[in-house]
């Protein structure tokens, strides 16, 4: 098995079966309106911080702001799946780097931002979804389509509710 990359950590708490998708390089519409406009806002932002960073070819960390990993997110709609997605930035750079951080979420168009710590439950939490993202992501086929709240913004919707229409 690969590893689980950030993106799809974070895509799995969002719709599993985008995970998948990803995951068996099945890719969105990259061209899609709402991708292109977190590209924009993410370059456009922080533009004197802005220091993107790669570990081992696996973590785009956006920068360090504050001795603090920093994620910028074009607004806080997945607040639940972003906070994650950074706690598993400090949960791998923990682990597998043996450094200890903070983390910030950042919502530059909101102004607004949220400090994440990596506690003893966080890391449980992280773990024990990494077990069940692999059982996910390990399937024949990917989960059943399911309309949710996000859908209609998705860069997927096509492809899974295309021929609803």
């Amino acid at each position: 098995m690969k590893f689980i990359s950030p993106y799809i950590f974070q895509a799995y708490l969002t719709c599993p079966r985008e995970a998948w998708l990803e995951y068996h390089d099945i890719h969105s519409d990259q061209e899609h309106e709402f991708l292109a406009l977190g590209r924009l806002m993410h370059e456009d932002s922080y533009k004197r911080d802005r220091k993107e960073i790669f570990v081992d070819q696996l973590l785009k960390i956006d920068l360090f702001k504050d001795q603090m990993v920093a994620e910028v997110k074009k607004s806080s709609r997945h607040i639940n799946a972003a906070k994650m997605q950074l706690a598993y930035y400090l949960y791998y750079l923990k682990h597998n780097k043996g450094l200890k951080f903070k983390g910030v979420l950042l919502f530059p168009k909101e102004r607004k931002k949220e400090t994440i710590t990596l506690t003893q439950e966080l890391e449980e939490k992280i773990k024990n979804l990494l077990e069940e993202i692999k059982d996910t992501l390990t399937k024949d086929r990917p989960p059943k389509k399911k309309k949710i709240r996000f859908c209609k913004t998705c860069a997927f919707y096509e492809f899974c509710f295309g021929d609803e229409e």
